[in-house]
């Protein structure tokens, strides 16, 4: 039984495990510049046997790891950053005039400045509150844009919706309970219109099929206008400005 909680790969370096109810199957993930293997908690497999599957897949993973680094790094925090998503664009700033731990936001009709102390960026414990402090003011001045996009395509579709809610989660973007109710991350205001569709058009298609059949697949694509694996590849790849 493997037990350990990562192995340790001298080409790809540390892999951590984590185990999920949700898994059907073991596969690899990019996060914060490294590989993560997702394993069904229901299942055991042993050392050898995920060390030949690395093996197998070492090519898919180098690049899998590549891209993680990329996606990272597009998430670094830094004096002029800027990024734009639909309703507007967002800055930050370094000030000195700002008293250290602070952060001052200031609001205008197509942007929001968050304004720090320059040394405060240094610490990797403030980078982690402020990320979080960013996609908190986001979801207060932006998450009614999502709840009305939910509201709408569900109305186009002539599907019931038993609630709409706000997550803050970056991994899982969007959740359909059995009750009926959608769940979207925060972190889908940082994607392209096209992409918040997406999302938003497969949490949907749950309330129909609540699997990942190919039925399901038929219904989400006919949603997305026949875009449906196009729009998944491109967020499998798309880097976000901000990581938690």
């Amino acid at each position: 039984m493997f037990t350990n909680h990562e192995i340790y790969d001298t080409e790809l370096g540390k892999i951590a495990i984590r185990y999920s109810k949700r898994a059907s199957r073991i596969s690899f993930k990019g996060e914060k510049g490294g590989i993560i293997a997702v394993i069904p908690s229901h299942t055991t497999y042993s050392i050898d046997y995920l060390s030949n599957l690395i093996n197998r897949h070492r090519e898919a993973l180098k690049r899998l790891l590549r891209n993680s680094s990329v996606r990272n790094q597009s998430a670094s925090l830094y004096d002029g950053k800027s990024f734009n998503i639909t309703e507007g664009t967002i800055l930050l700033t370094a000030d000195s005039s700002i008293g250290r731990g602070y952060i001052r936001t200031r609001r205008e009709p197509q942007h929001i400045t968050f304004i720090y102390h320059p040394d405060d960026i240094l610490s990797a414990s403030f980078c982690s509150g402020f990320s979080r402090y960013i996609m908190r003011t986001l979801s207060q001045c932006y998450g009614s844009a999502l709840r009305q996009m939910v509201a709408s395509y569900a109305s186009q579709f002539g599907l019931r919706v038993n609630g709409i809610r706000i997550g803050r989660g970056q991994r899982i973007l969007g959740h359909c309970s059995r009750s009926g109710i959608i769940t979207i991350s925060v972190f889908v205001l940082l994607l392209p219109q096209h992409l918040r569709q997406y999302i938003v058009c497969h949490e949907l298609a749950h309330l129909t099929h609540f699997d990942h059949s190919k039925a399901f697949h038929a219904l989400c694509n006919k949603y997305c206008q026949g875009n449906e694996a196009i729009w998944s590849k491109e967020l499998r790849n798309f880097a976000f400005p901000i990581s938690l």
